[in-house]
C-alpha cells in the first residue's frame, strides 16, 4: 500500500499520488478541500486541475472521495476538472452511475 498524497506543482493544479482507496483516502480528505479552498480569486470563483496521472491504486472508497470533493468544490465555487484518469477509476464510476456527474468518459 501507497500512502495517497496531494502536491501542486504549479498554481490550481494538483496531482494526486499514490493509493486512493479506502486505507488513504481519509488522510487526504482535509488537506485537499483546504489546498482547493484557498485557491478562491477576489470574485470567490476557482478553477481546480485535479490530475491522477500518478494515482496507483483506487477503489469505490476512492471514487466517493472525487464525488465528495466535487460536492465540497461546488458550495465553495470551485469548478474542477479530472485530467488523467486511470481506467480503473473510469470503470468503477460507469458501473456506479456517476460518470457523466464527475465527467469521466
Amino acid at each position: 500500500m501507497k500512502s495517497f498524497s496531494v502536491s501542486e506543482p504549479s498554481s490550481g493544479h494538483f496531482v494526486l499520488q499514490g493509493d486512493l482507496n479506502r486505507n488513504t483516502v481519509t488522510s487526504g480528505w482535509r488537506n485537499a478541500i483546504n489546498d482547493l479552498s484557498a485557491k478562491q480569486d477576489a470574485t470567490g470563483k476557482a478553477l481546480a486541475i485535479v490530475d491522477l496521472s500518478e494515482i496507483q491504486d483506487v477503489d469505490t472508497a476512492g471514487l466517493a472521495w472525487l464525488v465528495n470533493l466535487l460536492k465540497h468544490s461546488k458550495q465553495k465555487n470551485i469548478r474542477f476538472q479530472l485530467k488523467n484518469v486511470p481506467a480503473t477509476l473510469i470503470n468503477l464510476a460507469k458501473i456506479s452511475d456517476v460518470d457523466q456527474f464527475l465527467s469521466v468518459q
